[in-house]
């Protein structure tokens, strides 16, 4: 009796795990810091969805890493967030634009 309760128990367990939604940017729930280096951003946030770089007239390395997250609060959106580099270490972040991904359906969590 007491292996079908764990059973059981772990089932709905791995159930509810697998059913978790992401409602906050990790943005926000991992705090970023400016002066980060590169290395240490995409250890935290891992790897970025796209890149771009160039060397300004200084001969400084700008870095531009995108970073796409798709975040459940009653619809999905899809939520840009960019991350300025120089020389490898970070400088700003800009949220770029929220878009919202089904606009037919929405569902009410209570």
């Amino acid at each position: 009796m007491n292996k079908i309760k764990y059973f059981f128990l772990l089932t709905l367990t791995l159930i509810s795990i697998g059913c978790a939604v992401q409602r906050q940017s990790k943005f926000t729930s991992k705090p970023i810091k400016l002066g980060m280096t590169k290395e240490a951003v995409i250890t935290l946030y891992g790897r970025p969805y796209k890149e771009s770089s160039s060397i300004d007239n200084s001969q400084n390395m700008l870095e531009t890493l995108y970073y796409k997250e798709h975040i459940f609060l009653r619809r999905w959106y899809e939520v840009n967030s960019i991350l300025y580099l120089e020389n490898s270490v970070l400088k700003s972040l800009e949220q770029g634009k929220e878009q919202l991904l089904d606009k037919n359906r929405q569902v009410i969590v209570r």
